[in-house]
């Protein structure tokens, strides 16, 4: 038994590939988690990307813009008012503030307030927070304290927070009130937001998009990973050996292969959108064309992703280790475990590497975002193509050089 032990361990040291995927995967994978979640190791609280638009240019914008951009979980950003509803068509933002004119003469006057909050009714987690923490931010600053003093008084002052705060969300976004007595504070001459959808959003459950689009495009990229070491095998068994010293051309073996994945990819992706069809009811009656167009291209992608990494590994236990790491990093950037406005803003920007990320963005626009066949979702199908012809032509290199290495 001794010599078998001392066997099997000298085999495992000699693979340096696997040693060091072996003991740094864990540590890389938990660094992954970690910054995905938003712990940089301090104080950091992630922050919600917030555009403003100030179109009233007085005083009280900017000390009201200044109010909203001191909240922790707020990031302002100004910008102009085109621009900010280009990018929130685009899925590029959430949701913009827009202070039109005379703001500052409507506080004054305890007139309604010209303040528009337009947002992507897709994007439900972050325009939930935002219209949560708005009033507060809105009202318990410059602008609550011009209106409060002006029309409540010294009645405001007896009100307890709890019953306090409710009048700040009343403000910004209705709701009746009373205090503590059972007396009505006058809610309908409370200042209110105006809110606005710019992009419809499909009726049903947004989480059960994000668990059928982030689990597909994960799951598929591990069994085309597994499909495209089947060159591994064949290279240890001498199957491959055999076919290299056939007519048969080294460049029709890979594309074989990742014609095969493509197809395997197809059923795959279909199978779990008719069965999150059929047994949750997610609606994909009439979107069967552009959901189509995105099947074919997230296949392609990964297939090519699955055949570069089968080419790049020497042995299947390199595979094993390295497609674990990749794909389960892709995976958490990407949006497939972690929904992306959820993670620090800097790696929301690294997301763009992944393939999870493009498919995943693809998949909402169709089925929840409701976004017809057009520029913004081609682009990402040109996208996911690209990354998987670029990453087949890549294997080929990889393929002499490794796989086809047959001593």
């Amino acid at each position: 038994m001794l010599k078998i032990l001392r066997k099997e361990i000298k085999a495992f040291l000699k693979d340096r590939r696997a040693v060091m995927l072996t003991f740094l995967m864990p540590t890389i994978l938990i660094t992954v988690f970690a910054l995905a979640f938003g712990s940089g190791g301090g104080d950091d609280v992630h922050k919600i990307a917030l555009l403003v638009c100030d179109q009233d240019k007085s005083e009280i914008t900017k000390s009201t813009i200044n109010d909203i951009d001191s909240v922790k979980m707020i990031e302002v950003i100004p910008c102009a008012y085109d621009t900010a509803i280009d990018l929130i068509k685009k899925g590029k933002r959430t949701s913009v503030l827009i202070f039109r004119k005379g703001f500052s003469d409507s506080v004054k006057n305890l007139h309604p307030l010209p303040l528009d909050f337009k947002y992507d009714a897709a994007r439900v987690q972050e325009t939930g927070i935002l219209q949560s923490i708005l009033p507060k931010a809105l009202f318990s600053g410059t602008v609550g304290k011009l209106i409060t003093k002006e029309y409540f008084g010294e009645k405001l002052n007896m009100l307890d927070s709890a019953t306090r705060y409710k009048v700040f969300a009343a403000l910004a976004f209705g709701g009746a009130l009373s205090d503590n007595n059972g007396k009505d504070i006058s809610p309908e001459k409370i200042m209110r937001v105006n809110s606005t959808s710019i992009i419809a959003a499909q009726v049903g459950n947004i989480g059960l998009v994000q668990a059928v689009a982030g689990t597909a495009v994960m799951m598929l990229l591990f069994s085309l990973t597994g499909m495209g070491g089947g060159l591994l095998d064949e290279k240890e068994q001498g199957t491959l050996k055999r076919l290299l010293y056939s007519p048969v051309h080294p460049s029709q073996i890979l594309l074989g292969k990742m014609a095969a994945s493509i197809i395997v990819a197809i059923f795959q992706l279909s199978i779990m959108f008719i069965f999150a069809s059929l047994v949750f009811h997610l609606h994909i009656a009439d979107k069967i064309l552009p959901l189509t167009i995105l099947i074919f291209a997230t296949a392609v992608a990964c297939s090519g992703f699955g055949v570069f990494l089968a080419t790049l590994a020497r042995s299947r236990s390199q595979l094993q280790g390295m497609s674990t790491l990749i794909i389960l990093s892709m995976s958490v950037i990407g949006g497939s475990m972690v929904p992306i406005f959820l993670m620090p803003q800097w790696m929301q920007n690294v997301s763009v590497v992944s393939i999870n990320y493009w498919s995943i963005q693809g998949f909402y626009d169709i089925l929840w975002r409701q976004l017809p066949i057009g520029p913004l979702f081609l682009t990402k199908v040109g996208i996911l193509l690209a990354i998987g012809i670029t990453l087949t032509l890549i294997a080929f290199r990889f393929f002499r050089k490794n796989v086809m290495a047959l001593e």
